[in-house]
């Protein structure tokens, strides 16, 4: 058994507009049946049934016959007709399809339905049948049917035979439907209410009184002032009218929502029939002003519902926890009319904390975690819990519970059914919000991490480059610099500054000066450099202070204080700029100096620490450079010191020479000496001994001290090899040896002895250009004693040259591809009337540039020319 009138339900101002145009429809209809009809078409159309069935007494039997059936025309026609005993029907609603009467069952079956509501009124007057298949009827459908039936019943009623009534019934059923048309209006209910109740009843005047509590206070009056008094139930005020008094007291409802009260002129008072309609009317009344009652509590929860969907909408759009939280705090506040409102959110720790709130703290209100635990503990199976003046709700969100919701009335009462649903559901979708707004805050927070991430990785793959690209230049030369250009260029290209500049101290350490500037900008490089390339102090406090402790500094805009006053005015622009060490563990080698143009563009920590960590790597590159300059520099002295300090003069000739040394650092071992014989001719060497370094050097020294101490006993080319080879086989260490070219020139005869051990041939160089070679053959010095070397003679005509040569120049290598012996022809045949020191310059040259700037050996050439 069901009860069909809950206090949730109600029904929809669409349904409720269609009963009464069916109760107008009935109202008017000729017959009984059609009037019926009416009522069954909108009882199936608003309870969304399948089929509808108005049951009426049969007469002479305990039957209900099925005088009325809604549905498809085939199944209408087959049930119309069909009988349930009275006996067999049940005494309240009936839901439950295996309890109801053989033919309701039958019925259902015919029209594949599960689902029934059965509702009897009258005392088993009449009957309405609602079959359906799907989900079960809810309990406004079940609402609308009880409407629907009570209709029925006063068709029923209106259309009885013989009924002496009956010009009065029907008039009262047309504006009953008129009094539920009122209580769809938003205007007077209660005053149209009393002004039907008059006419149906045919009273002079009525009184409607509403039921608030344990007593009644009048709401509308027709024909008499408005009482404005309350009363008890049973104490109504007396109320009179001229010509009468009151004559009928209509209970509303039962339980009773309220009385209305109907006065009569003498003699006009109700028939005991007319009481007895009058009584069903009140039904109407009581449901008219219940529906006006839930109209008007589903427009306030229209309201509350849209004020809910503005909090969720705004949050949702800012998907923001704090600006989700106050939009709540604000709209609660104003909905519930209450000062103090605040949500608590669960920390880390699980405590709660409030997040937002609005008005003061209430004194004496219970904490929030107590709140909390409340809500969770013994009232969990309750939406909202009232403490102590507090009305709380958990935020659950996907089964976690993120805070709480609160709210503290300034005087105590209990949460309406309006506001607890409020709360309740605002409660569940503001959890979800700011569940929501927690994950897109962290996600965006993860997103700033990872970007962050990617920003370091990205700096770290610059500084990587900027390795490789210092590491690069370094293994290509070992010049100091260009290993200090290499930093400047890579870090103005990898760190996007606009300039660098590489300062070193001079070798007293009372300058630092700049070595490297690098100005990303062509167009502000020569100005730029008009600013900074001048030598700077080295006593600046600053300086001492970045070679003494390894500290690096910014630039700031104050002339006084810069070590580059030049700079004050730009920096005041906007530029910014900073002076960082390039520094081993122990030693500050160098500083680098990187600027930035744009006033909108500063120079970061990041920067500058990415700058530093570049300097502190190639600071060992620069250490490299620097002392491979300074061995450098110790091999050429040590090697020039074994070369000749001046050119010999001899009559008739002009002697020039050119030593180039190659890229190594290890000392190399071409030699070549001069020496003036005592009968006025000229004796040259020019040998090439193997290997470099320390020992190539005590070789060349060896080699200078035999070509010495024997040119003078032994000065013919032939006889001062064969002498050189015994000395040198004794001296020299196994597996080396030194090929050598020997020559004497007489420049007033004009002619030319030589002799070769191993070594490239001379070249002849006529006035004409005609190149030839002075073809000398014979084993290196050092192999084997007691050798013999054959002497070859030419004619060295005036303007003619003769020209010695190391190895160096025809094995100059470019990609592979060697100098050689052709590409040197054609150059002394090009350069042929070149004096002797440009000619053998010539030659060096020549080689180097073929080279590519860098020779892999060492290079001596000796040129002699007749004059």
């Amino acid at each position: 058994m069901l009860d069909v009138t809950p206090a949730s339900a109600r029904l929809s101002a669409v349904s409720l507009a269609a009963l009464v145009r069916a109760v107008s429809a009935a109202a008017a209809a000729a017959t009984r049946t059609e009037a019926l009809s009416e009522i069954a078409a909108v009882a199936r159309s608003i309870t969304g049934a399948d089929v509808a069935l108005v049951r009426i007494p049969v007469e002479g039997c305990a039957e209900l016959e099925a005088a009325a059936v809604a549905g498809p025309a085939t199944l209408a026609a087959e049930l119309a007709g069909t009988r349930v005993s009275v006996a067999d029907l049940p005494g309240s609603a009936l839901d439950d399809l295996d309890r109801a009467p053989a033919a309701t069952r039958r019925a259902a079956e015919l029209a594949g339905a599960s689902e029934l509501f059965l509702v009897v009124a009258g005392e088993a007057t009449v009957a309405l049948e609602l079959l359906r298949a799907g989900e079960p009827f809810s309990s406004d459908e079940r609402f609308a049917a009880e409407l629907c039936v009570a209709q029925a019943l006063l068709v029923l009623r209106a259309f009885g035979a013989g009924n002496p009534t009956e010009s009065l019934a029907r008039p009262a059923l047309e504006l009953a439907g008129e009094a539920l048309a009122a209580a769809l209006d938003e205007g007077d209910q209660a005053g149209e209410i009393v002004r039907l109740s008059a006419a149906v009843a045919g009273a002079t005047a009525a009184v409607l009184w509403e039921q608030r509590g344990a007593e009644l206070v009048a709401v509308a009056a027709h024909g008499v002032p408005l009482p404005n008094a309350a009363a008890a139930a049973d104490a109504l005020p007396e109320v009179s009218i001229d010509g009468g008094t009151l004559s009928t007291t209509l209970p509303l409802g039962s339980p009773a929502t309220g009385v209305l009260q109907l006065l009569h002129a003498d003699g006009r008072e109700p028939t005991a029939e007319q009481s007895a309609r009058l009584g069903t009317f009140g039904v109407r009344v009581a449901a008219a002003l219940r529906a006006g009652e839930q109209s008007r509590q589903l427009a306030l929860e229209l309201a509350r519902t849209r004020a809910l969907l503005e909090v969720i909408v705004q949050a949702t759009a800012e998907l923001s926890v704090a600006h989700t939280l106050e939009t709540a705090v604000e709209r609660v506040s104003e909905i519930l009319g209450v000062d103090r409102v605040a949500v608590h959110l669960r920390s880390a720790d699980g405590s709660l904390e409030e997040a937002a709130g609005r008005g003061a703290p209430t004194r004496n209100a219970p904490p929030a975690e107590r709140l909390l635990d409340l809500a969770l503990g013994p009232a969990r199976l309750s939406p909202v819990i009232e403490v102590a003046g507090a009305l709380a709700v958990p935020l659950v969100a996907r089964g976690d519970v993120v805070g709480l919701l609160a709210a503290y009335p300034k005087e105590r009462r209990s949460a309406g059914e309006h506001e607890t649903a409020l709360l309740a559901a605002l409660a569940g979708q503001l959890a979800v919000a700011v569940r929501n707004a927690q994950l897109h805050e962290e996600t965006t927070r993860l997103g700033d991490e990872r970007e962050a991430a990617l920003a370091a990785e990205r700096a770290a793959a610059r500084r990587l480059r900027a390795l490789y690209e210092i590491s690069r230049s370094f293994a290509q030369s070992l010049s100091l610099d260009e290993t200090l250009e290499a930093l400047a260029r890579t870090v103005v290209d990898v760190l996007d500054v606009d300039a660098a500049v590489v300062r070193m101290p001079d070798e007293r350490r009372e300058q630092l000066l700049a070595h490297a500037i690098r100005v990303r900008d062509d167009q502000l490089a020569e100005a730029f450099r008009g600013i900074v390339a001048h030598a700077a102090p080295f006593g600046h406090h600053d300086v001492q202070r970045l070679f003494r402790d390894g500290r690096g500094f910014r630039l700031r805009p104050n002339a006084r204080a810069l070590f580059l006053p030049g700079l004050a005015p730009f920096l005041e622009k906007g530029w910014t700029a900073a002076i960082l060490p390039v520094a081993l563990p122990g030693e500050v080698l160098a500083s680098l100096g990187i600027y930035s143009f744009r006033p909108g563009s500063p120079l970061t920590d990041e920067v500058l620490e990415a700058a530093e960590a570049i300097g502190a790597q190639v600071a060992l590159a620069i250490d490299n450079a620097r002392l491979y300059q300074q061995q450098k520099q110790f091999a050429d002295t040590m090697q020039r010191s074994l070369l000749p300090r001046a050119r010999p003069v001899v009559a008739g000739l002009e002697v020039g020479e050119v030593y180039e040394q190659s890229s190594r650092v290890e000392v190399g071992g071409d030699l070549y000496d001069f020496l003036a014989l005592d009968d006025g001719r000229l004796a040259v060497v020019l040998g090439d001994v193997t290997g470099h370094g320390v020992d190539a050097t005590a070789d060349m020294a060896m080699a200078k001290f035999v070509f010495r101490s024997l040119v003078r006993e032994h000065a013919e080319p032939a006889d001062f090899l064969s002498a050189a080879n015994n000395v040198i086989c004794s001296e020299i260490a196994g597996g080396k040896f030194i090929s050598m070219s020997y020559v004497v020139v007489d420049g007033v005869a004009g002619t030319v002895a030589a002799a070769s051990a191993g070594h490239p041939p001379p070249r002849l160089v006529l006035a004409d250009g005609t190149v030839s070679r002075i073809a000398a053959h014979g084993l290196v010095l050092g192999i084997e004693p007691e050798q013999e070397y054959a002497e070859v003679r030419a004619e060295l005509p005036p303007g003619a040259s003769l020209v010695l040569y190391t190895d160096g120049v025809v094995e100059a290598r470019r990609d592979g591809e060697l100098y050689g012996d052709e590409r040197l022809d054609t150059l002394l045949a090009a350069r042929h009337n070149l004096p002797a020191r440009a000619l053998a310059a010539a030659v060096a040259e020549d080689a180097r540039e073929f080279a590519g700037g860098d020779l892999s050996d060492d290079v001596a050439v000796v040129a002699i020319r007749r004059l």
